[in-house]
């Protein structure tokens, strides 16, 4: 229906041990490198090696989901890891970790808000008044961090300037899915299908509506 706008690419990284003897992303030759793969992750790795002018077959991956990467790398049992929020937050919080590459500058996608082909078709000024909400509150979120902080840290379980970090890099509102986000989308599946990490040639024009039909329940006040 709709995508939140990419964060700043700092709640993203990849870390080593603040006293590894790994400096550089081209310093991971040959190193263990713990990330989920088929994932936003695996598309963030290939980007930070080929701008090392590394491939991923240069590394050693360890696939981990990111609360298993986050425990590995506590026990140190992995060299360097591919971290995100709020278990990077919470990394830098204690010093424990050397970014060698966050994702500033790195194309990202954002989020999605997905709904049933048949629903949104019949019904678009539903769609449009649940969307105009979402962005209401989404541009509550951006100018109110702290608060933000405060309503999850007691489910998070982390505490409040922890979150309020986390909160600060991610953005809450939503941008129209346009072509452009769109051609995003089929970059990434296409990189997964050369690199293996998927079996199937998606075409993601599949799983979307034509322009027309995302104009009629986009918000007036979604801009690209």
């Amino acid at each position: 229906m709709a995508s939140t706008k990419p964060g700043s690419g700092e709640g993203n990284a990849v870390v080593v041990d603040k006293d590894s003897p790994i400096k550089t992303v081209a310093d991971l030759k040959g190193k263990g490198l713990a990330f989920q793969r088929a994932t936003a992750q695996q598309y963030f790795v290939v980007k930070v090696l080929k701008e090392a002018g590394l491939k991923l077959s240069d590394v050693k991956h360890i696939n981990l989901t990111p609360l298993e990467t986050r425990a590995a790398f506590e026990r140190k049992s992995v060299e360097a890891a591919v971290i995100g929020d709020p278990h990077l937050a919470v990394f830098q919080k204690t010093g424990s970790v050397r970014i060698l590459r966050d994702g500033k500058n790195i194309t990202t996608q954002g989020g999605y808000w997905l709904g049933s082909r048949t629903f949104v078709k019949d019904n678009p000024e539903l769609v449009k008044a649940i969307l105009e909400e979402i962005n209401n509150i989404g541009k509550w979120a951006e100018t109110n961090p702290r608060e933000v902080a405060e309503l999850i840290s007691p489910e998070a379980k982390i505490d409040v300037p922890t979150l309020e970090l986390v909160s600060k890099r991610r953005r809450y509102t939503l941008r129209p899915l346009s072509e452009k986000v769109l051609s995003g989308q089929q970059t990434i599946a296409d990189l997964f299908y050369e690199q293996k990490f998927i079996t199937k040639k998606i075409n993601i024009r599949d799983a979307t509506l034509s322009a027309e039909q995302y104009a009629a329940f986009t918000p007036t006040d979604v801009k690209p």
